[in-house]
């Protein structure tokens, strides 16, 4: 299989080494890895830039193993984490959460950020953990991922309720929410929810249903469809925009409709 897959479309990010984005689950089942994965391929494939995508969860998810299939060479490795670390199809670096003893997410965050890497974080559903609130605060983007049904957009309702209470309607500047689909039919029709949602938010993205993410074993991303980068450098086009203003407040009355 040729190892060069050609994006229709760079990023719009001119400092890639200043992202760094939250990735949660308004719901279970959510799809964080497949979503931490894709925004992190798509800024290594568009930019060439050192991108790192990190297991934050607070059961020790499978990014690693669902993402990582080659060896991180010393110049990239990290003592701290040398063992729990691979790269994925693309080159980028994944950091595993080795049991749950990965720490303190922001000061990992910081750590990569001293490397000059941007920085993708998988949350999974720990989106009211405490010890994600001082990287929340510092500015990092969220990036909130629910499957297109009913009952999971539900569920995303009450998660930016919650992230409104608990850090403030500032955080809806920075906030993303991405849609996965992952059937090949829809069966909720998204135009009210964007209507709704796309004034408040940062950015509204769809992602498209990929079978390649739908099936087991370690993520390839040259065998992913064109149309699902696309969408995930939309999402990238987004975080890059809101490391170029400030974040805007949130048009809101304090409930989302």
């Amino acid at each position: 299989m040729n190892n060069v897959v050609a994006l229709r479309r760079v990023p719009k990010v001119a400092e890639p080494e200043r992202v760094s984005a939250v990735v949660v689950a308004g719901s279970g089942g959510a799809a964080t890895t497949t979503t931490a994965f894709g925004l992190a391929t798509a800024l290594r494939l568009g930019t060439g830039k050192e991108v790192s995508a990190v297991d934050a969860t607070s059961d020790s998810g499978n990014l690693l193993s669902r993402t990582g299939c080659g060896m991180v060479d010393a110049a990239r490795s990290i003592r701290q984490f040398e063992a729990h670390m691979a790269l994925t199809s693309a080159g980028v670096v994944v950091v595993g959460n080795g049991g749950g003893r990965l720490g303190d997410p922001a000061i990992v965050d910081e750590l990569l950020a001293a490397r000059h890497s941007a920085r993708i974080h998988d949350v999974g559903t720990a989106l009211r953990s405490p010890r994600l609130a001082p990287l929340l605060r510092s500015n990092a983007a969220l990036v909130i991922v629910t499957p297109a049904r009913s009952e999971p957009l539900s569920r995303m309702r009450d998660a930016l309720t919650w992230v409104m209470s608990a850090y403030g309607e500032d955080v809806f500047g920075r906030t993303i929410v991405v849609v996965s689909h992952q059937m090949p039919d829809t069966p909720v029709d998204l135009a009210a929810i964007r209507a709704a949602l796309a004034p408040r938010i940062a950015g509204f993205v769809e992602v498209p249903f990929d079978a390649t993410l739908a099936q087991p074993g370690v993520l390839d991303h040259r065998r992913l469809a064109p149309g699902t980068l696309d969408a995930w450098t939309d999402a990238l086009d987004v975080l890059g925009g809101l490391l170029t203003r400030p974040a805007r407040p949130a048009e809101s009355d304090g409930e989302l409709a």
